[in-house]
């Protein structure tokens, strides 16, 4: 697997031919197939006729980047062993997971048995690798290890409940959206204190800070997706989150966007998408209940917001075009 002075991965075995080439494919760009996935299904929100045609293409070309590296662990078993059990790659991983979830949700139309069963295979697949996670974290705890790419595998599975719209099991959507928000909340106070009061995230993993606004976010969507009555509290408290936690990326962005490329910047796209998502989720819900004046405003936050999202995206997709496949050739690699 390639990877850069500026994201520390794992070693790997290379050698010639094009299986060998399936070992230099970064990991996080399970990262990237996520957020592309995502943004087709947050402008499915703003315009929902063509929302369908623009949700099958972002899934198609997030299928193919997912395939991609479910081919590298195909053909190189030890690497998903040795990547596992990294701190870093380790909590990353469902990242592909999550992503096959927004595909699964895009296909409903077109073929739901199939989309279903896919849906179900990467929901078992993240708790799968969530258990792994944990284990592998819990065997080797150490609080300056903690990064916010940590919230992925506990409260990554809300991306469930947020692609739950049609595929039924709603006993399991509803506890999976449970334990994901219980352990975002148990998990938030332990790394705003490993941020604030322990040694400062090493650059090579700064990528990931743009993580932390994700889960609130995603709780959020996740919640407005599975209930119309929504507590009044529980949803005050998501929103400001949400708000907050995106502000914060969007200041660290000033930091961030200047970092050497890295895989990691796949970091920066889902966190951008789900933040838009979410509020344009919350826009809808205040405006069936008559707050047209909160509505609008918010309304006008998830634009902005959305527009952002899809710049990030477009950005970090393009560094990686060009940091794996035209650089390369220009290379005469």
């Amino acid at each position: 697997m390639a990877t850069t002075k500026h994201y520390p991965l794992p070693g790997n075995k290379i050698s010639g031919g094009m299986v060998a080439k399936l070992s230099r494919i970064p990991t996080p760009l399970g990262g990237l197939a996520l957020g592309i996935a995502s943004l087709g299904g947050a402008w499915a929100l703003v315009n929902p006729e063509a929302g369908g045609s623009l949700k099958a293409i972002t899934a198609l070309v997030a299928a193919i980047l997912i395939a991609k590296i479910i081919l590298k662990f195909v053909f190189h078993p030890s690497l998903l062993k040795e990547e596992l059990a990294h701190s870093v790659i380790g909590s990353v991983i469902p990242t592909c997971s999550m992503g096959t979830m927004v595909i699964a949700q895009s296909l409903l139309p077109y073929s739901p048995t199939f989309a279903n069963t896919l849906w179900l295979v990467a929901v078992g697949c993240h708790v799968l690798l969530f258990i792994s996670f944990f284990i592998h974290r819990a065997n080797a705890f150490k609080l300056e290890h903690m990064l916010p790419s940590w919230f992925v595998p506990p409260v990554g599975i809300i991306v469930a409940a947020v692609t739950s719209s049609g595929m039924g099991h709603e006993s399991l959507v509803y506890g999976l959206f449970v334990f994901g928000l219980n352990c975002y909340f148990v998990a938030l106070p332990f790394m705003l204190y490993r941020l604030l009061f322990r040694d400062a995230i090493p650059s090579a993993t700064l990528p990931t800070f743009a993580i932390m606004g994700a889960p609130a976010s995603l709780s959020l969507a996740g919640y407005l997706t599975i209930t119309s009555t929504p507590d009044t509290f529980l949803l005050v408290i998501l929103a400001l989150l949400a708000i907050v936690m995106t502000v914060l990326v969007y200041m660290a962005f000033i930091r961030l966007l200047r970092l050497p490329f890295s895989p990691g910047y796949a970091a920066f796209t889902f966190p951008m998408v789900i933040s838009a998502t979410a509020l344009l989720k919350l826009t809808d819900w205040l405006a069936q209940n008559n707050l047209n004046w909160l509505a609008k405003g918010i309304g006008h936050l998830a634009q902005i917001e959305l527009i952002t999202a899809t710049a990030i995206v477009a950005y970090v997709a393009v560094r990686y075009l060009h940091h794996y496949l035209l650089k390369p050739l220009n290379n005469g690699a």
